[in-house]
């Protein structure tokens, strides 16, 4: 990713929660880097914490790097923890503990070790913040500094589903709990033009189960949480926003890894269209000191 000029406009990317939906955030990059648009911070939240943390690193190839995060992410939510699950269900007897999830979260710890082993923040090319949640308080925890692992694997630890995360005296869950779009992180950072990839959760066609259900609610709580945290921001005005929303025409799931090619171009897609905006933003700055020179 091409680093700003000096007295250039201040660009951040942020992206956003969506699980496996983030992957496409590569295509997004892909566009960005292909139109050499020079990015000064990089904000991350919850899946959208893994194409951030590449980004800041120095990026690289996006479709290969696509095609890493698929790998990783392959079964690495088949892993149920069964204990868990049955004292969730019968906490009386068996006990509970609201430090679990229901799947055990070995083999997303050894995708994240084996594509950031014990790179830290303040390794990074480009500034990088990721977004996560103090599980007791609901309180927005940023993070900028330490282990990339550990930010990351608090950052998306999916309520219900992967167990919360220490980190630096509390216990975090997914970033998207309290902010599935940090746009506010950026805004604070003195950005003048922000690169917003944000996604929706589809909703539920039909509910055949408990988990259905929760789905369901979750969904539309992520989503109106999304829409006015956007909307807040964008009325607000302290900077240029350009959302981002790639479309997706059939549910995703958590293990719909073979639909990551397709997520991927969707991303693209959308980038492609804000595209024209996005230079216009850019060239603006430069043409009017071009025009100040006697």
């Amino acid at each position: 990713m091409r680093p700003p000029e000096a007295g250039a406009p201040r660009v951040a990317l942020v992206i956003g929660a969506g699980a496996l939906k983030c992957a496409a955030a590569y295509g997004v990059a892909r566009v960005l880097q292909e139109q050499q648009v020079p990015i000064a911070r990089i904000v991350g939240c919850s899946g959208g914490a893994f194409c951030a943390a590449w980004l800041a690193a120095g990026g690289g190839d996006a479709q290969a790097e696509a095609e890493r995060f698929a790998a990783g992410w392959e079964g690495a939510f088949d892993e149920v923890d069964y204990r868990a699950v049955l004292g969730a269900v019968f906490p009386r007897w068996l006990g509970f503990k609201p430090t679990r999830g229901i799947v055990r979260d070995r083999a997303i710890n050894a995708a994240i070790a084996a594509e950031f082993g014990d790179r830290r923040f303040e390794e990074l090319t480009t500034p990088l913040q990721l977004v996560a949640t103090d599980f007791e308080t609901g309180e927005q925890i940023v993070i900028a500094s330490g282990r990339l692992f550990d930010a990351i694997r608090a950052s998306i630890a999916l309520p219900l589903i992967l167990p919360p995360w220490p980190q630096g005296g509390r216990l975090l869950v997914d970033g998207a709990v309290c902010d599935p779009l940090p746009v506010d992180v950026a805004l604070r950072e003195g950005a003048d033009i922000i690169v917003a990839v944000g996604f929706e959760s589809p909703l539920e066609q039909g509910f055949h189960s408990g988990m259905g259900l929760t789905r369901q609610l979750t969904a539309l709580m992520v989503n109106h949480l999304l829409r006015a945290q956007y909307a807040f921001f964008n009325l607000a005005h302290h900077a240029e926003t350009i959302l981002v929303m790639p479309e997706f025409d059939r549910p995703v799931g958590l293990n719909d890894v073979h639909l990551v090619p397709w997520l991927v171009e969707q991303g693209a897609r959308a980038a492609e269209r804000e595209m024209p905006y996005l230079r216009r933003l850019l060239e603006t700055p430069q043409r009017a000191a071009q025009m100040a020179v006697p």
